[in-house]
C-alpha cells in the first residue's frame, strides 16, 4: 500500500512562512544551521571534565586513560543528573507551597481534594493528623524528606512502587536514598579519578530514574491534585489559532501550575467585570499549559517548538514562564512587536526579559498584577502587525488522570473497573498498550515521527497513552478529538472506546488517551501496577511498551531509565549521545533486559518502530497465554 505524503500542520506552516519574511530566526533555522556540526555528536566521545582535556573525539582512551566506553557513560550519567534534578526541583517547590497551605502562609490556594490527600497521608503509613492542613504540613514534610535524606528509601518510592521491584531494584544495587544526596552523589560519582566502571555507572543512571520518579515526578503530580483539583474529562481546543486577534493575549509557559492557576482566577475576575472589553484570553504552552488545560479548560496555543511562532502572530501581550523548556530566542522574537516576556523563578531567568518573582505566599497579588500589565500592553499593539491564520482549532478531549480512568472504567463495570481493561487486553480487543511521551523536534516533518507511529499502533488495536508536548502534535492531526466513527483505530480497540463512551455519557473517545504532562508520567505507572496486581504478574510481563519519539530534554532521559527498570521495553526516536561505544550501546539494549526486563530500542523510522512495538506486544501475549 503507497503511504501519502505526510501533511503538516498547516498553521505551523503559515505562521513558519511569516516568521522568516519578518526576519526572525525560529528553532528550525537554528537547527538547520547547527546540524550539520552536531550530527556526528552520537558518535563521538568527548570528555571535558579536568583541565587535561578536553580530550575530543576520543578514539581509545583520554589524557588520564579513561577508556572511551568510560567516558560515554559518565556524559550519559551527567545528563540523567541534569534532567532527574529539573523534575525533583519542581517537586520540591510544590511540596513547600503546600506545607505552606497547611500551615496558613499561603492563602491563594486550598485543599482541592481532601480524599486524595487523606489516601496519600495513610498510604505513607501516616497517622494522628486530625485535621487535612496538619495532614498537609506532614505529608508536604515526608515528600520534603524524600528529597534530602540521606538513608532510607523513599516513602514515595515504598509506597508506589510494586513490592517485586523494590526488591529487584534492592538485589541489584540501586534502590534509592533521598533525591538531594542522590544527585550529589552521582555528580560525585563522575568526578574527575572516580567511578571508572561502564556498568556501575550505568546503573547509576538507572538509580537516578528512581529518583526522578519517587522524588519528581510522583511528588508533583500528587500535590498539584491535592491543591488544584483532580483531572476529570474536559474539552478544549489546540493550536495557535486559540490566539484570538480581539483579545488580550497572555500565554502561561513552562511547567508548574501555581501562577497559572492564579492567573487564570485573576484573569476571570477581569472578565467578569462587564465594563472591561476586550477580555483576556489565556492560553497555554508546554507542560504548565497542559496543566491548565486538564484542570482549567484552559485552551492550548502550542509545543516547545512554537513558543516562537506564537509571539509571531503580533497579538501576544504577555509571555510568563515559571521554569523548564523556555527557549532564550523568545525574547528576540519579542522584540519585533510588543510583546512582553516575564520569567517568574529565580533558577530560570532570561536575558532582556523582565523578572518578577513568584512567591507563593502573594500568588494571587502577582497573579492579578500579570493580568494587569497584559491589559495595559494591549494598547501597545500595533494591529496592523497582528496577524493569525484563518484556520479553526481543534477539538482535543483531555483530562484523564488515573482517577478519572479508573472511574471511566467503573461506568462500565462498577465493581470491577480495572478488570474491564484487563479483560479486553486478555481477549485481545486491546492489543496491547503503548505510552507515547516527550517532546516534538525540529527534525523531520513537523510531528511525522509521533504522528505516523501512533497512527500504526492505533490501527493495529494498540491503545495509544499520551503525555508530554508529543499529544500537542497528535491533537492537530485529530488523534485526540473524540468522533463516534473512530478514524483510523482498528475496530476492535473502537469497538472497547464506543462501550466505555457511551458508559460515560459521551459520544465518543479519543483515538488515544491524554494522560498529561510530563510529570504526569507517574500516572501511566499507578495504571501498570494496578494491571500488573491484578493478573499476578510483573510489570515486564505486560504487553505494554513506551516510546519517546522525538525527545529533547535532558529529564526524558532518567524517565526512560525508570520506565526501564520497571521491565517496560522504551523506543527512542533519535540516537542518544552513545553511539561512540559498542559496549555502553549493548549494555542499553541488550545486557539491561537480563537485569530488568527492559530495554531501550532506537529507530527514526516511526513505521519500523511501530512495527517493532507490536512484535514486542505479541510476544508478551504468547508469553501469557493470551
Amino acid at each position: 500500500m503507497k503511504k501519502e505524503k505526510f501533511a503538516v500542520d498547516p498553521v505551523t506552516e503559515e505562521l513558519r512562512k511569516r516568521a522568516r519574511e519578518m526576519g526572525i530566526r525560529t528553532v528550525w533555522d537554528r537547527y538547520r544551521e547547527n546540524y550539520a556540526r552536531s550530527k556526528d555528536a552520537p558518535l563521538q566521545a568527548t570528555c571535558m571534565t579536568c583541565q587535561q582535556g578536553p580530550c575530543v573525539d576520543v578514539k581509545t582512551e583520554g589524557v588520564c586513560g579513561m577508556k572511551k566506553d568510560i567516558i560515554v557513560s559518565k556524559n550519559l550519567v551527567s545528563e540523567t543528573t541534569i534532567g532527574t534534578s529539573a523534575h525533583v526541583g519542581h517537586g520540591r517547590r510544590v511540596a513547600n507551597i503546600l506545607r505552606g497551605v497547611g500551615e496558613g502562609t499561603v492563602t491563594a490556594y486550598s485543599i482541592k481534594e481532601p480524599e486524595k490527600l487523606d489516601r496519600i497521608y495513610r498510604g505513607f503509613g501516616l497517622s494522628g493528623a486530625n485535621t487535612d492542613k496538619k495532614k498537609a504540613v506532614e505529608l508536604a514534610n515526608v515528600i520534603l524528606d524524600d528529597i534530602s535524606k540521606l538513608t532510607g528509601a523513599p516513602r514515595m518510592l515504598v509506597y508506589r512502587a510494586l513490592e517485586e521491584r523494590r526488591k529487584l531494584w534492592e538485589e541489584k544495587g540501586i534502590l534509592i536514598n533521598g533525591g538531594c544526596p542522590e544527585i550529589m552523589e552521582a555528580q560525585n560519582r563522575i568526578a574527575m579519578g572516580m567511578d571508572a566502571d561502564m556498568e556501575n555507572l550505568l546503573l547509576g543512571a538507572c538509580r537516578l530514574g528512581l529518583v526522578d520518579a519517587y522524588c519528581g515526578m510522583y511528588p508533583a503530580t500528587t500535590i498539584h491534585d491535592i491543591l488544584l483539583g483532580i483531572p476529570n474529562v474536559i474539552q478544549i481546543k489546540t493550536g495557535l489559532t486559540v490566539i484570538e486577534a480581539d483579545k488580550i493575549n497572555l500565554i502561561v509557559h513552562g511547567h508548574i501550575p501555581a501562577l497559572p492557576d492564579a492567573i487564570v482566577r485573576a484573569a476571570e475576575e477581569y472578565n467578569a467585570d462587564s465594563k472591561n472589553s476586550p477580555k483576556v484570553n489565556v492560553v497555554g504552552m508546554c507542560c504548565t499549559g497542559m496543566e491548565v488545560l486538564m484542570r482549567r479548560g484552559v485552551n492550548y496555543a502550542g509545543d516547545i517548538l512554537q513558543q516562537e511562532l506564537a509571539i509571531a502572530t503580533g497579538a501576544i501581550e504577555l509571555v510568563v514562564a515559571d521554569i523548564q523548556c523556555t527557549q532564550p530566542a523568545i525574547v528576540d522574537a519579542a522584540s519585533h512587536f510588543h510583546t512582553k516576556v516575564i520569567t517568574t523563578d529565580p533558577m530560570s531567568k532570561i536575558e532582556g526579559a523582565t523578572h518578577i518573582e513568584f512567591d507563593a505566599e502573594k500568588a494571587d497579588q502577582i497573579g492579578k498584577e500579570l493580568v494587569e500589565m497584559a491589559v495595559d500592553n494591549y494598547a501597545n499593539r500595533d494591529q496592523t502587525k497582528a496577524y493569525i491564520p484563518k484556520y479553526e482549532p481543534h477539538d482535543m478531549l483531555g483530562g484523564f488522570s488515573t482517577e478519572q480512568l479508573v472511574a471511566a472504567l467503573g461506568k462500565v463495570k462498577p465493581e470491577d473497573p480495572v478488570g474491564v481493561l484487563v479483560d479486553q487486553i486478555k481477549n485481545g480487543n486491546i492489543r496491547g498498550v503503548a505510552a507515547v511521551i516527550g517532546c516534538v523536534t525540529p527534525r523531520d516533518e513537523y510531528g511525522y515521527r509521533t504522528v505516523e507511529l501512533v497512527r500504526e499502533l492505533i490501527r493495529n488495536n494498540v491503545l495509544v497513552i499520551f503525555t508530554g508536548c508529543v499529544a500537542t502534535v497528535a491533537s492537530y492531526h485529530d488523534l485526540l478529538k473524540p468522533d463516534p466513527m473512530y478514524p483510523g483505530v482498528g475496530e476492535n480497540l473502537a469497538k472497547v472506546m464506543d462501550v466505555i463512551a457511551k458508559a460515560n455519557g459521551l459520544e465518543a473517545l479519543p483515538p488515544c488517551i491524554f494522560m498529561g504532562a510530563c510529570v504526569d508520567n507517574s500516572r501511566i505507572e499507578e495504571v501498570l501496577n494496578a494491571v500488573a496486581d491484578y493478573l499476578k504478574v510483573r510489570i515486564d510481563q505486560l504487553p505494554v511498551v513506551a516510546s519517546a519519539p522525538e525527545y529533547i530534554a535532558e529529564k526524558a532521559i532518567p524517565i526512560g531509565f525508570w520506565a526501564v527498570s520497571l521491565g517496560i521495553f522504551t523506543h527512542l526516536g533519535d540516537q542518544p549521545n552513545v553511539a561512540a561505544s559498542d559496549r555502553v550501546v549493548k549494555w542499553l539494549t541488550e545486557d539491561v533486559e537480563k537485569i530488568f526486563g527492559g530495554k531501550f530500542y532506537v529507530e527514526a523510522d516511526p513505521h519500523a518502530a511501530a512495527g517493532k512495538m507490536i512484535e514486542v506486544i505479541e510476544e508478551k501475549r504468547k508469553a501469557l497465554g493470551i
